[in-house]
């Protein structure tokens, strides 16, 4: 299949499904790789679908990211869909997680992630959904970066201020409350 047609399979074919049903069974031909070129192209509808459909699979069976990592940290510096962004930045919340056994991230790997994390939420488009995902990132990565610590709280409390949905506002007491712990 070429990388053309592979964009059009995405393109048709994954309207017919649930999320649910997203697996590299149903990909066929299509490779977690191709979903990560995928999620770059021009197109924000296809890159979406590709970019939402990596974020199920891998993290349904986070033992697909082996391997992926390279590249996927390649591509953040190369996306700018916001709607990408948010798929990435919740595999990102993952890694960055407790829940993440099996992928230890180096300081230098840590240290990009906190640099895109800290870019995108300053950025005035950055989404509710995005800004979310990046204040739990920082939050996880603040036990092993202590200087986050207060460059977050200081950034939730600016935030509340500014952009006080029920979103942000539920996911800023709960980060909140766990630093008080």
């Amino acid at each position: 299949m070429t990388y053309s047609e592979k964009i059009n399979f995405l393109s048709v074919t994954l309207r017919s499904f649930e999320v649910t049903d997203f697996s590299l069974k149903m990909l066929g031909e299509i490779s977690l790789q191709d979903l990560l070129r995928i999620s770059l192209e021009k197109d924000k509808t296809i890159s979406f679908r590709a970019a939402w459909v990596l974020e199920t699979i891998v993290l349904n069976d986070s033992s697909l990211l082996q391997g992926l990592l390279p590249k996927f940290f390649a591509n953040l510096e190369k996306q700018k869909n916001w709607s990408c962004l948010r798929s990435y930045s919740k595999i990102l919340m993952y890694l960055t997680s407790k829940k993440n056994k099996s992928y230890l991230l180096d300081d230098k790997t840590e240290e990009i992630i906190i640099e895109y994390t800290f870019q995108w939420m300053i950025d005035k488009k950055c989404p509710i959904a995005v800004l979310v995902n990046c204040l739990d990132i920082l939050n996880n990565l603040s036990n092993t970066h202590t200087w986050i610590k207060e460059e977050l709280l200081a950034q939730i409390n600016y935030f509340q201020k500014i952009k006080p949905s029920p979103a942000l506002l539920s996911r800023t007491n709960r980060i909140i409350g766990r630093k008080k712990q």
